[in-house]
């Protein structure tokens, strides 16, 4: 049976990474960045999850969480005209005020992004949690 962890990477890699490059390959286009990102970060989600690299899941599931969390949640603020990115491109074409790096900030992807991002935060920071020993203390007679 697949781990939660493994579950959420295997379909993030799938759907959203393998179709979306389907897609673009059967319409003729380029992938787009958001595209390899989420093919490239899924598939590396999954690769971690083999026990042989288990060791660095954690560290990945706490960083691509906070990614994606945050581009997430600055998509869905610039949805409700909250934009606190600046409408000036600071690095030509990798962020602005329509995307960071090429992660979208159109509502569907925020929406993804932040889903994707919260899950992987979620099953980094509760790896530690489920890895520590459980103490049952059970109580005494009474004499």
């Amino acid at each position: 049976m697949l781990a939660q962890r493994s579950t959420h990477y295997w379909l993030w890699f799938i759907l959203f990474g393998v179709i979306s490059a389907l897609v673009n390959f059967f319409n003729h286009t380029a992938p787009t960045y958001e595209t390899w990102w989420l093919l490239v970060t899924g598939l590396i989600g999954v690769v971690l999850g083999i026990g042989l690299f288990s060791s660095i899941a954690r560290p990945y599931d706490i960083i691509i969480g906070i990614l994606f969390t945050g581009v997430g949640l600055l998509g869905v603020l610039h949805n409700f005209d909250v934009n606190i990115v600046t409408s000036n491109p600071t690095v030509a074409g990798h962020v602005d005020s329509t995307n960071i790096l090429g992660l979208s900030f159109a509502l569907p992807y925020a929406l993804i992004h932040t889903l994707l991002g919260l899950t992987s935060l979620n099953t980094g920071l509760n790896r530690r949690a489920s890895a520590s020993p459980s103490v049952v203390v059970e109580p005494r007679a009474a004499a």
